[in-house]
Order: structure tokens, then sequence, then C-alpha cells
């Protein structure tokens, strides 16, 4: 068996979530596992010829065993080379995947090769504990004239401000953390202390040494950022923006101006140099003809939503204004909530740049599925909102109090009366009690909801006269004469 020996490269994120762009590709194709395989290959000119060229076209890096690397053993007019495979795959099928590919790659060229034995090379972690050099923090007026100079770009910068040189000392997870900070800490002093550049020398009247703590006041800063942009979502999924004032242009514009900032700047600094940032582009125009069809359709489910405490359906047609406001509420509060994680994460890599490669959990992939989940929650919340302000209303009107009009829902007030004893309805009977509340017509047929009976009912608009009342506390007996 090989034992491969790999010195710690860069993190890559995301890889369960990447596509497999195939078995062939072009050089210095994007890659997340690395495979050594052993593989046996015909001990001739011409084919180790066609094999390093096979995996220069790939970017494969190809080499003789080195030494008690395998045991396999090979005939006599075999010799073993060892290659690289680096290929886009997730962890559990990467090996079984990259001898697939370089089956299909000697089989293609014609290529006298086999696969011996194959390996997953696995990055080596070494924990390690950083320590920065710092200049000493000085007084609040050299402060501010060290960020004038460095905003003017005058040169005369204080050029031992802020971190001017760090290191990672080797450590075991196993040892004690106080004992491991002090012995860390003395190791990297001894470091300090030794350095070709004068300026970047301890020198304890000028400089101090500390562990990278300078940025948790921003780590807290984009939490609370974080807390209050989920709050302001959560406001205005749950429709309580009235409740805070917010509804008013001074109070309800600031807060759209600082949440979308938060997360369109936050969204950008997360996806900056990905393949997704080369791809908005053309994603985002591609998007907006999609959410033409989808803006009435939420609006439609929200409409509904609000009805339903009447048992009556929104009226066909009804598509206006308020059916689209309606529906930019639902989007904005989804897309808002699926990319809430995902600025978070931005803002994250931004203000800590050293936090980038210190896990998968800082990949955006991750985040931006925990954001659609909760954007799909939030919409439900949205839906559950329409439909507690439906019998908020309801009560309104079983009190004898007028409707307010709902995202293009307005309520009518009418007086119903049958043609004839024999007139034909769904479900309780017209009665001249008092006006109904209508929703509007169906066809040929109205549907009305009856607040002394708290009960829908459906009549045909031939078999009763319907006379409309400005009011729900109008009497029908006016509206006759």
């Amino acid at each position: 068996m090989i034992t491969p020996s790999s010195s710690p490269g860069p993190d890559r994120q995301g890889s369960a979530s990447q596509p497999d762009p195939g078995p062939v590709g072009p050089a210095g194709l994007p890659f997340n596992r690395r495979v050594h395989v052993v593989a046996a290959v015909l001990d001739r000119p011409e084919e180790l010829d066609l094999l390093h060229q096979v995996c220069e076209a790939m970017g494969w890096p190809i080499r003789e065993p080195l030494a008690e690397e395998t045991a396999v053993t090979i005939g006599a007019n075999w010799t073993l080379r060892v290659i690289e495979v680096r290929i886009r795959g997730v962890r559990e099928t990467a090996v079984e995947q990259a001898v697939s590919t370089l089956d299909t790659l000697a089989q293609n060229a014609e290529l006298s090769l086999y696969c011996r034995d194959a390996t997953l090379v696995e990055r080596v972690h070494q924990p390690q504990i950083e320590w920065h050099l710092r200049g000493r923090r000085g007084t609040v007026s050299r402060r501010i004239r060290h960020a004038l100079h460095m905003a003017a770009r005058t040169g005369e910068h204080d050029p031992h401000a802020g971190t001017v040189r760090l290191v990672r000392v080797p450590t075991e997870l196993d040892e004690p953390r106080p004992r491991r900070l002090a012995r860390t800490r003395r190791a990297a002093r001894a470091e300090f202390a030794h350095h070709s550049l004068p300026l970047r020398r301890l020198d304890p009247e000028i400089h101090e040494v500390g562990i990278p703590s300078a940025s948790r006041g921003w780590h807290v800063l984009a939490f609370l950022a974080l807390v209050f942009t989920g709050t302001v979502i959560c406001l205005l999924g749950a429709g309580l923006w009235p409740a805070i004032g917010a509804d008013s242009p001074r109070v309800g514009a600031p807060l759209i101006v600082l949440t979308g900032s938060y997360l369109l700047g936050g969204t950008l600094l997360a996806v900056r140099r990905t393949p997704t940032h080369r791809a908005l582009p053309w994603l985002v125009p591609l998007a907006v003809p999609l959410a033409v069809p989808l803006v009435p359709w939420l609006g439609a489910l929200v409409q509904r939503a609000y009805l339903s405490p009447f048992g009556v359906r929104p009226a066909p047609g009804a598509d206006g204004l308020g059916n689209i406001q309606a529906g930019l509420w639902v989007l904005c509060v989804f897309v808002a909530s699926a990319v809430l994680p995902v600025a978070y994460l931005g803002w994250m890599r931004f203000l800590a740049p050293s936090l980038r490669v210190r896990g998968p959990w800082l990949s955006w992939a991750p985040a931006l599925t925990l954001g659609i989940g909760m954007g799909m929650v939030f919409s439900v919340l949205i839906l559950h909102t329409a439909v507690s302000t439906g019998a908020e209303n309801r009560a309104l009107a079983a009190s004898g109090r007028d409707i307010p009009e709902y995202f293009g829902v307005s309520a009518e007030y009418a007086c119903v009366e049958p043609t004839s004893r024999e007139a034909p309805y769904y479900g309780t009977p017209p009665h001249h009690r008092g006006p109904v509340v209508i929703f509007g017509q169906s066809g040929d047929r109205v549907e009305f909801w009856d607040p002394a009976g708290r009960q829908k009912t459906s009549i045909r608009l031939e078999d009763a006269r319907i006379r409309v009342v400005p009011h729900s506390d109008s009497a029908c007996a006016e509206a006759d004469r």
C-alpha cells in the first residue's frame, strides 16, 4: 500500500455540493480530492511518453515510486508509476471515481496501463497557535493623526501600527491550555526577538505579543448586525412593522437601507473570487424573468390564507397592485432569509481573514442551505400571519365593524334577498337581519360571509337580489327602500 505524504494546503470547501465535471477535462481543472494511484505501465519508451502526455494534459503529477513506498510486484516487462489523480467528488467515492477516470483515459488513448493500488490523500492537520507582534496602542490623537495620513496617502504613517508580524507555533492538543499558551508564547517571543529586519524584531518598548484577539470586537459587531437583520426580517414576516412604527417612511426607510446593505454587502463578500461570483452577471438577469409569474402566485397564496377564516376563496381576476405587493412581501422575506447566513459568513471572512480556512462550516454552500430552510420557515410565518389577520378581521365583522383592506382584498357589505323561498343556496340560508360580507363573485355565483350566523353562504346571482350598503352596520330595511 502507498503511504502518502502531503503538506498542508488550502482547505477546499463545499465539495459535496459541487458537480462532477466528468472524466476528461482541460489542464488545470479545479479539484477538491487527491488520490494516489500506483499504476503498472508497459516498460516501453513510447508507452511511458504517452502516459506522461496524458497526465500533463490533465494536470496530474506523475513520478516513480519512492523507496519502500509500495510492495506491489509486477512482471519483467512492466514498470510502476505513481500518479496523483486530482478530481472533484465526494470523499466516500473519490477513490473509485479516480480509478475509473484513469481507466477511461487509458482506454481512450490505447495505453497499456492498469491500476494496482489507490488511496485517498488526507490533508495533514498540524495544530498551531498563532501569535501576533503588534505595535503598542498610542494616544487617541496619535491614532487620529495616523488615520488621516493613511487616508491622505502621505506615507507618514506609523510603521508599528497594527500587526507587523505573526508566527505560528506547532502544539499538541492533549497539553493543558495554560501550559500550551505559555510554552508557545515563549517560543513566539524567541522567534520575534531574532529577525533580519530591525523594525520587525521584538522591542518591549514598542511592541507587544498577543493572540489574534483584536478581531473579537469585529466578531461581536458582525453578530449584533446578524441579530438586528434577523429581527427586522422576522418582524417583516410576522407583519409587526406597524406595531413598532416601521410603517412610517422615517423609520421603515432606514431599516430597509441598513438591512439591504448588510445582506447585499455580506453576500458579495462571501461569493467573491468563487465560480458563483463569475456567474452572477447572468444569474441575476435570468432570475428576474422567473420572478414575474412567481410574484402573483405568492400573492394569491397570501390572499387565500387571509380569506381562509371566512371560508371563501379569492375571486378570479383579482390580480392587482395588492396581489403584487403580497407576492413581493413573501419573495423579499424568503430571499433575505436565504442570504442572511451567507451575508454573515461574508462579513466574518472580511473582518477576520484568519478564519477563511479554519473548517468546512465556513463554506457558503451549507450557509445557503441553512438560509433556504430559514426562508421557508419565514414564508410559512407570513401565511400564518395572513390567517391570523383574517381571523381578527372576521371578529371585527362579527362585532359590526368595517374590515380594512388587506393586500387588495377589500370587503363589501350587501343585503341579500332571495328571489323566492325555493332559491337554491349552499350553506346557511340568507336572511334580512343585516348586511353580509362579500369579497367578490365567482362567475355566476357570489359567496358571502354572514356576521350574524358566522357561516359562509353561496348563491347564484339570478336567485338573489344583492344591494350594496356602505357599512357593516347599515340597515337592510333602509337599503330596500
